[in-house]
């Protein structure tokens, strides 16, 4: 960004105000999209008392080993940038608070600085696009999710609407668990090491995987689930006849990615796959990934990715693999025969599959025009061998299962980033977390209001009442802001006749809807997962 040695500037100048001022400040940084001050504090401020430190003085001071040097005092610069200018013009853009230590907590100042007043009104402008369309700024906005420095880089808390979110998305993805003969299981997060030295994951994953010595025993945090999953397929004798057995679960992995390439929800250190693995005869591979890629693209298309919005790619094997060529070429000629007999057009992409097997991927073409890789189904003639899985065939012989791993969302978590971002925040009416704002129009109406929205909760849609306390306007801009799909308006007219007035996005509004229409035709588009507003159209 060309205006980040500006910002450092402007942070230490902000800081040096401060430290002038008598605040004990810690130290300065460099976000992404601002410069951030950390002043050791027992309570907050205002973004109005950290105004007032946000102009610009031509303080002396020098950078030396790490450290703004003045004769205030020393502060910590944990950037290498090297500040230049002379920013006059500020914006305070948040105020929080963080806990650096069990001994003391920090007030964090996040602002922009810059020379020019057409500057500041030009990025400030940038920002409030940006805004619309960055999942990290709409989680924020809309009070889904959060990192904080006490809990660690790369670790997200999902807050009340966030989670709701995420179980929806889990709701759905148990109805096609469920339609597919998934059985859903639960594993620990924890396992002894040789449990991943046996799956491979110890000698070719181990940078990513957080290990640790506990009593007399090496343990592993789950970065996989699938040998989770093999040991409950070992856990009795099976039968050709039991074949397929599908497993899935919504498991919690960790893999330590390099804190530079952490990113939002969409690169983190813990997250939720929806994955599963099926066990089964190699006689029954291609029906089995048909049956994958044909339920995919129903999810895929159920969030509105279809058609040239949708790409399907063939990895092979890379150079850093487990198994024999034998296992390699089955595997890819199943997937291969598969994608061929159901008329389906792919890429093969070489040297990219995992590695303990080839894989199909599914990527997706967002609103925006970028392409994401979601889905994956993985087949796996490796770990079986590794693990000596077996099954007892028609003869009473001993054989070989063949593992498919697969994932349909990947991981949640990073889908739901690319959903805030695909629907600039408007979600889908089944997606959001506030499905239907009631907004009386004056006070004398708020008994009715309450009865509309009990109306709505006992047909099980999350609705919440906004009272008039402020205008009408405000409230529906409010409500638009933060991706409320419906505003069902109430006043004089409506309650007598138990009616409501009906606006949905792009300021559609339908008046004098009787409020029992409105509800059938709601919990349709809900139950349908609609992407669109159809209940404005059912009830037109």
């Amino acid at each position: 960004m060309e205006y980040k040695a500006v910002w450092l500037k402007g942070g230490i100048v902000l800081a040096l105000n401060m430290l002038e001022a008598g605040r004990r400040v810690y130290q300065i940084g460099l976000g992404e999209r601002d410069f951030y001050v950390d002043v050791i504090a027992d309570s907050s401020l205002s973004l109005e008392e950290a105004e007032n430190f946000a102009t610009y003085k031509d303080h002396d001071f020098t950078i030396n080993n790490g450290k703004v040097v003045s004769k205030f005092g020393e502060i910590s610069l944990l950037d290498e940038t090297k500040p230049s200018g002379n920013p006059r013009y500020f914006k305070i853009l948040n105020v929080s608070v963080h806990h650096v230590s069990p001994d003391f907590q920090v007030v964090r100042i996040r602002a922009v600085a810059f020379e020019t007043e057409e500057q500041l009104k030009d990025y400030l402008e940038w920002l409030e696009k940006a805004s619309e369309t960055d999942h990290r700024v709409l989680g924020e906005k809309m009070d889904l999710f959060s990192f904080h420095e006490e809990s660690g880089p790369g670790l997200v808390l999902f807050h009340p609407k966030g989670q709701l979110i995420r179980n929806e998305m889990i709701n759905y993805m148990r109805q096609i668990n469920d339609s597919m003969g998934y059985n859903e299981v639960y594993t620990s997060h924890v396992f002894r090491t040789v449990l991943w030295k046996i799956s491979g994951h110890y000698e070719m994953y181990r940078d990513k995987m957080l290990i640790f010595q506990k009593d007399d025993d090496e343990l592993g945090i789950k970065p996989m689930n699938c040998p989770a999953h093999i040991l409950i397929y070992k856990s009795r004798v099976r039968s050709y006849k039991d074949l397929p057995i599908r497993f899935s679960e919504f498991g919690n992995v960790y893999r330590w990615e390099k804190k530079g390439e952490l990113y939002g929800l969409l690169r983190i250190r813990g997250f939720t796959q929806d994955d599963g693995h099926i066990f089964l005869r190699e006689d029954q591979i291609r029906e089995e990934v048909k049956l994958l890629v044909k339920k995919t693209l129903e999810v895929l298309g159920k969030f509105g990715f279809k058609g040239d919005d949708v790409r399907i790619n063939l990895s092979t094997r890379p150079d850093e693999s487990i198994g024999t060529d034998e296992q390699w070429e089955k595997a890819t000629s199943a997937l291969h025969e598969a994608l061929r007999e159901l008329g389906i057009s792919f890429i093969i992409k070489e040297k990219e599959g995992a590695f303990y097997g080839p894989k199909i991927d599914f990527d997706i073409r967002d609103s925006l025009g970028r392409w994401w890789q979601l889905s994956t189904i993985q087949v796996d003639f490796n770990l079986p061998e590794r693990f000596k899985l077996e099954y007892v065939n028609a003869d009473g012989s001993k054989k070989r299962p063949v593992i498919i791993h697969r994932a349909i969302y990947g991981s949640i978590d990073r889908m739901m980033a690319i959903l805030l971002e695909h629907f600039k925040g408007k979600l889908p009416s089944w997606l959001s977390p506030v499905q239907v704002r009631v907004l009386p129009i004056t006070e004398d109406i708020h008994e009715y209001a309450v009865k509309v929205a009990e109306a709505h909760r006992s047909k099980g849609i999350r609705v919440e009442l906004d009272p008039s306390g402020e205008t009408l306007s405000k409230r529906i801009k409010r409500a638009y802001d933060e991706g409320v799909p419906y505003i069902v308006i109430v006043g004089r007219k409506e309650a007598p006749e138990n009616k409501v007035t009906v606006r949905g996005r792009s300021n559609i509004e339908v008046k004098g809807v009787p409020l029992e229409r409105w509800l059938e035709a709601l919990v349709e588009e809900i139950r349908e997962r609609n992407t669109e507003n159809v209940a404005l159209k059912m009830i037109s």
